[in-house]
C-alpha cells in the first residue's frame, strides 16, 4: 500500500495541467454547438423549435454518447499500449475502433428513418414538437459516421498524452457551426432544420481536420501500418476492445436513461418547462464538459501509468487531478449562483421560459460541485480499464435517483424535484466510484488484467 509521503511527493501537477487545460477548452467548445443552437432559436424562433431541438439533442446525445466508448475505450487501450512500449498494439487498437465506428455509423444511417419518428412520438405527446424534432434529428444524423470516427481519433490523441489536437478539432467544429447557425437560423429563418444543417457541415469538417492532424503526428512506421488492415494482430485483438466497449456502453446507457427521463418528464409537465429545461441542460453541459478536463488528464495519465505498471504513479496522478477538479466544480457552482439569471437571459428572451428556468436554477447550480467526484473517478477507471466498477456504480446511482424522485413526486414543484433528484444522482456517482477506488487500492488489483495486447 502506498504511503502518504510517497503519494504527496513529486505530484505531477504540471503534467496534469498540461493535459487538462486544452481538454477543458476543448470540452467547453463541445456544448457551444448546443448553446449556439439554443441561443439562436431562443431569440430568432419560438418555443416549438426550441423544445423540439431539446428533444432532438437528447436523442442525439443518447446515440453519440452511447457510442462514446469509441473515444474512451480507444484512450485506455492506446494509452496502456504506449505505456508498455507497444506502439504496434496501439495502432491496431485504433484500427479496430475505426472499423467499428464505420460499421456503427452505417447502421445509424440505415435505421434512422423508421426509428427517429417513433422515438419522438414516445418522448412527447405533442405532435407538432415531435414532427419538428424528427426533422432536426434526421438531418443531424447525416454526420454520424464523421462524429464516430472523430471520437476514435480523439481517443488516440488523449491516449498518447496529446489534448491540444482535439482542441484544434473542436475549435474548427464550433467556429463553423457558429457562422452557419447565424446564417441559417438568424439570417434565413430556417429554424431547427437550419441549426441541424449547420452542425452536420461543421462535424464533417471536424473529421477532416482530425485525420489531417493525426497524419501529421504519426511517424513513418504508423503511417505504413495504417494500410495493414489484414494483419494477424488486427484480426485477433477484438476481445479487449469489445469487452471494454460493452461495459462502457452499459454504463452510458444507464446515464442516458436518467438524462432522457429528465428531458422527457419536462415535456409532460408543459411545453414551457420543456423549453426551460433545454436552457438548464445547456448550463449543465457547459459545466460538465469544463469539469471533465481534469478527468481527461486523469484518464490519460492513468492509462499510461497502468501500462508502465506504476501503481504509485497512478495514485500520484489521481492526487494531482483531485483538487483542481473540485475547484473547477465549485467555481461553476458559484458562477451559476451569482450569474445564473444573466446566463439564462442570454439564451432566451421568452418570459415564461425564463421564469420556469429561474425556478429550477438553484438545483442546477449545485450540480457542478456535486458532480466533481463523478467526473474525476470516471477518468481514473476509464484510463485504468477497470470499467466494470463504473457499471455497478452507475446502476446504484440510478436506483438512488429513482428513489429520490419518487419520494418527492407529490411536491407542488415537480420540475424542482426532478432537478433535485438529478443532483443527488450525480453525487452518488462520485461516492460509489470513490469507494471502488479505495477497494481496488486496498486489494492491490490495479494491474490485474491490464496487459497491452
Amino acid at each position: 500500500m502506498i504511503t502518504v509521503r510517497e503519494l504527496v511527493s513529486d505530484l505531477p501537477h504540471r503534467r496534469a495541467f498540461a493535459l487538462a487545460w486544452p481538454a477543458i477548452l476543448s470540452n467547453i467548445s463541445v456544448p457551444l454547438v448546443g448553446l449556439v443552437d439554443t441561443a439562436m432559436l431562443g431569440h430568432f424562433s419560438d418555443e416549438l423549435n426550441l423544445g423540439a431541438v431539446a428533444l432532438g439533442a437528447t436523442v442525439l446525445g443518447a446515440v453519440f454518447w452511447l457510442m462514446s466508448f469509441l473515444r474512451t475505450g480507444t484512450t485506455s487501450l492506446v494509452g496502456r499500449a504506449l505505456g508498455a512500449g507497444r506502439a504496434d498494439a496501439a495502432l491496431t487498437h485504433g484500427q479496430r475502433a475505426a472499423l467499428l465506428a464505420l460499421i456503427m455509423g452505417a447502421v445509424v444511417l440505415l435505421i434512422q428513418a423508421p426509428v427517429v419518428p417513433w422515438i419522438m412520438d414516445f418522448l412527447t405527446p405533442d405532435g407538432a414538437i415531435s414532427s419538428v424534432a424528427s426533422q432536426y434529428t434526421s438531418i443531424r444524423l447525416a454526420s454520424a459516421p464523421a462524429v464516430l470516427l472523430t471520437l476514435v481519433v480523439t481517443g488516440w490523441f488523449i491516449g498518447a498524452g496529446d489534448t491540444k489536437r482535439p482542441l484544434a478539432t473542436v475549435a474548427v467544429v464550433a467556429t463553423i457551426n457558429i457562422v452557419l447557425d447565424a446564417t441559417f437560423v438568424a439570417g434565413l429563418g430556417w429554424g431547427a432544420q437550419g441549426a441541424a444543417a449547420a452542425t452536420v457541415i461543421a462535424e464533417w469538417a471536424g473529421l477532416a481536420v482530425a485525420l489531417w492532424l493525426w497524419w501529421r503526428m504519426a511517424g513513418p512506421a504508423l503511417r505504413a501500418g495504417v494500410t495493414k488492415l489484414r494483419g494477424r494482430g488486427l484480426r485477433r485483438g477484438w476481445t479487449a476492445l469489445m469487452g471494454m466497449n460493452r461495459d462502457i456502453f452499459l454504463r452510458t446507457l444507464i446515464l442516458y436513461a436518467v438524462i432522457t427521463f429528465v428531458t422527457a418528464y419536462g415535456s409532460h409537465i408543459s411545453p414551457t418547462v420543456l423549453a426551460a429545461n433545454a436552457i438548464l441542460m445547456q448550463l449543465m453541459y457547459l459545466a460538465s464538459y469544463g469539469q471533465d478536463g481534469y478527468a481527461a488528464a486523469a484518464e490519460s495519465m492513468a492509462a499510461r501509468e497502468i501500462g508502465e505498471g506504476d501503481v504509485p504513479g497512478l495514485h500520484r496522478a489521481v492526487a494531482a487531478a483531485t483538487l483542481p477538479a473540485f475547484a473547477i466544480g465549485g467555481a461553476f457552482t458559484l458562477a451559476y449562483l451569482l450569474a445564473g439569471p444573466a446566463f439564462i437571459g442570454i439564451l432566451t428572451s421568452l418570459p415564461d421560459v425564463t421564469e420556469a428556468a429561474l425556478a429550477a436554477l438553484p438545483w442546477v447550480a449545485v450540480l457542478p460541485l456535486a458532480s466533481a467526484g463523478a467526473y474525476l473517478f470516471d477518468g481514473v477507471f476509464l484510463g485504468s480499464g477497470k470499467v466494470g466498477w463504473m457499471v455497478l456504480g452507475m446502476a446504484i446511482s440510478a436506483a438512488i435517483f429513482a428513489l429520490a424522485w419518487w419520494l418527492g413526486s407529490t411536491t407542488d414543484d415537480p420540475n424542482g424535484n426532478l432537478w433535485r433528484a438529478f443532483a443527488i444522482f450525480n453525487f452518488a456517482r462520485g461516492a460509489t466510484l470513490g469507494i471502488a477506488y479505495w477497494r481496488q487500492s486496498v486489494a492491490g488489483t490495479w494491474l490485474t488484467g491490464t496487459r497491452a495486447h
